[in-house]
């Protein structure tokens, strides 16, 4: 199954969705829990700060969710952040973030067009890849 149907399932709380705790050597598994999907587990797992699914295989290791741990306290911690407006003071804007599915088709394509002989068709796909996350950041 998809990451992103996964992920929709989880959004929902669907009942087909099972989330077990692992019982890991890292530290990094007190902020994650394994999917089970109707009874069999999957290769994603679950961050319980942000609920974001993640691609995981236990040959993975620990390190990308370590990454993602990092990188989910220090969104919350610039989430609580305040911007107080002063005159003549200028406040931050954020910069815009991918969609994590427009990230995952960027991630899919790449693999697809790395994993077989580059033509000229995968460069097109590639092209409309772009277009997309230009077109997602405008």
């Amino acid at each position: 199954m998809e990451k992103a149907k996964v992920q929709e399932l989880v959004t929902k709380n669907s009942e087909r969705i099972v989330c077990t705790t692992k019982r890991g050597g890292s530290a990094v598994w007190n902020s994650f829990v394994c999917i089970e999907l109707d009874g069999n587990f999957v290769d994603f797992v679950k961050c319980i700060k942000c609920n974001t699914v993640l691609k995981w295989k236990s040959r993975d290791g620990t390190s990308g969710l370590r990454s993602h741990v990092e990188f989910c306290n220090a969104a919350k911690l610039s989430s609580n952040r305040r911007i107080i407006d002063l005159p003549g003071v200028s406040s931050t804007v954020a910069k815009p973030t991918l969609p994590s599915s427009v990230k995952s088709e960027v991630a899919d394509v790449l693999v697809h067009m790395c994993a077989t002989d580059i033509r000229f068709v995968q460069i097109w796909e590639l092209y409309y890849v772009i277009d997309r996350l230009y077109c997602t950041l405008r």
